[in-house]
């Protein structure tokens, strides 16, 4: 009997959730308390590692919904960071910008240009080096730009890879992910794409559930059988020149914003009380908490005619929505009452299409980035 030969290469898939912030965002960049979620929109991540080391070794990305591929020989990424504790190495970083620009078309998209520095840093951070080549084909469901975390899906995805592909290019057993490491290097990623985000999108993402994150996660909540609805407005906006305007305001402005955030605070104290309550009890609550954040977020300057609009018909229809993530545009939500019938969901849903937005159910609480090695 001849030995057993090692297949040519092996696959898995790292899955990834998005986010939903229910209460405290802008608020929660300034040590306040934030209500957040996964939700059951995914981004994939596909990995094939090479065992057969001959040759010159390579870095495929695919981005598919970006409609972008590119190779990379991993000699030119043998700018190592490894070992070092969790940072953003600035000097790192512009080695890796002219890389990257000498390696791909002028003109190229900037999320692309982005999700390049990202793993590119990872990997020369985590990696260090490879005599292996291996692929990375990327998919997600999640929008880009619409406040649903698909930057921090996308860096605690990628954080998850490297750190796989770390053990099995070193080691032959089980790999075991550490979740708090996971998320420290994702949000080093978050980093470049927001410059000063609070952290709260790559730790929903990492661990999933709901969440009570100030400066860090807090606690989780246990919210009973909840109905929600995920509205787009279809209009872009760019999350890191909404958190610096905010920033630039309460410099300006601090007598006035302070407070402001200070309430929003409040009402997310408030918010993970109330929402542990039996569903038919509590709902009028809800709706009154989350129509005040809606409207505070507004005085600061991030919501959007469009954003006002679902606000005001998920109110016409007695349902409780508000704006989600940074504002100016991307998403809001829709929390249905819990005794609302199909017939009422509809008529909500008919006139928000109408309205020219898109909307359909989500999940809560969904579990946070796993990973799969693929048999077949």
């Amino acid at each position: 009997m001849g030995e057993t030969q090692e297949p040519a290469f092996r696959k898995f898939v790292v899955r990834t959730p998005g986010k939903l912030i229910l209460t405290g965002e802008h608020a929660v960049v300034y040590g306040k308390l934030a209500l957040a979620a996964s939700v059951d929109l995914t981004t994939e991540m596909y990995l094939t590692l090479h065992t057969d080391r001959h040759g010159s070794s390579s870095f495929l990305v695919c981005l598919e919904d970006l409609k972008f591929e590119c190779s990379l020989p991993l000699a030119e990424l043998q700018i190592s960071n490894a070992g070092t504790a969790p940072n953003l190495d600035l000097e790192l970083l512009d080695k890796l910008k002219s890389l990257i620009a000498s390696r791909i078309p002028a003109g190229t998209n900037h999320t692309v240009q982005m999700s390049l520095l990202a793993l590119c840093f990872l990997y020369c951070s985590i990696v260090g080096n490879s005599d292996a080549s291996f692929e990375l084909r990327v998919k997600s469901t999640i929008p880009i730009g619409a406040g649903l975390g698909s930057s921090a899906a996308f860096s605690v995805g990628s954080s998850a890879v490297f750190h796989l592909l770390h053990h099995h290019l070193s080691s032959q057993g089980v790999f075991v992910p550490d979740l708090d490491v996971i998320n420290s290097w994702a949000f080093q990623c978050e980093k470049m794409f927001h410059a000063t985000p609070s952290g709260i999108d790559n730790a929903v993402c990492t661990y999933g559930g709901v969440v009570k994150y100030k400066k860090a996660v807090i606690g989780s909540v246990s919210i009973p059988e909840a109905r929600i609805l995920l509205v787009n407005t279809g209009v872009g906006r760019q999350t890191k020149l909404l958190v610096e305007a905010v920033r630039q305001k309460r410099n300006d402005f601090t007598a006035i914003m302070d407070p402001i955030l200070d309430s929003i605070d409040q009402i997310s104290c408030k918010m993970a009380e109330i929402v542990q309550l039996p569903p038919d009890s509590n709902f009028s609550a809800i709706q009154e908490l989350l129509s005040t954040n809606h409207w505070l977020l507004a005085s600061m300057g991030v919501s959007h005619p469009s954003l006002d609009e679902i606000h005001r018909l998920a109110r016409a229809h007695g349902q409780a929505g508000k704006l989600t993530g940074a504002g100016g545009g991307g998403l809001a939500y829709v929390w249905l009452n819990p005794n609302c019938s199909d017939d009422q969901v509809n008529a909500l849903q008919q006139q928000l299409t109408l309205s020219n937005f898109t909307c359909w159910p989500t999940r809560l609480g969904v579990k946070g980035v796993q990973i799969e090695e693929l048999r077949n």
